[in-house]
């Protein structure tokens, strides 16, 4: 009897082991979440401000310059541009890439631009576009509202398969 008591011990305890990875994960809806719960990236989660602490709200700024360099691409990340504004080489977030493609707006090289932008709290001279202004071809898109938050693209924040929208989607 001892024998077998020792054996289930040490089952117990090899389970118990190889379990404390899963249990350090936190409860299963916290999957791909930060550690208050909240998606790590704009557009999920609860409430309007909890998922938009990476930008400044407070700080909306007009950025005017010409597109030195653009990193748009299926499949590349959150697309994005570089210019020079106000002496200085500012990137611009211009993603959701969906938003882009559904409304068919283009930026290339030598475009003049002017980029209504909200600043990103942990990253320097980098902003995330609100209004994209091509002064070259005289197309706007607007890409997110006063309040941060994104106003294209299909579901949430367009190709983020989160559950909780901040307003109801077409």
């Amino acid at each position: 009897m001892s024998r077998r008591t020792s054996w289930f011990a040490i089952a117990l305890l090899v389970a118990g082991a190889l379990a404390l990875p899963l249990l350090a994960q936190g409860p299963p809806g916290n999957a791909g979440r930060g550690p208050h719960g909240v998606m790590a990236h704009a557009g999920g989660g609860p409430g309007h401000g909890a998922y938009l602490s990476h930008l400044n709200l407070s700080g909306k700024i007009a950025l005017e310059g010409v597109v030195d360099s653009i990193s748009m691409e299926r499949g590349k990340g959150s697309p994005s541009f570089t210019m020079v504004a106000d002496g200085k080489k500012v990137t611009i977030v211009t993603g959701p890439y969906r938003a882009l493609l559904d409304a068919d707006y283009k930026i290339s090289l030598g475009d003049r631009m002017n980029v209504l932008a909200f600043p990103f709290v942990q990253l320097q001279d980098t902003f995330a576009a609100a209004e994209l202004k091509n002064l070259s071809t005289g197309a706007t898109l607007t890409l997110r509202d006063d309040s941060g938050i994104p106003t294209g693209g299909r579901g949430c924040c367009a190709d983020c398969p989160c559950t909780q929208c901040a307003a109801p989607r077409p």
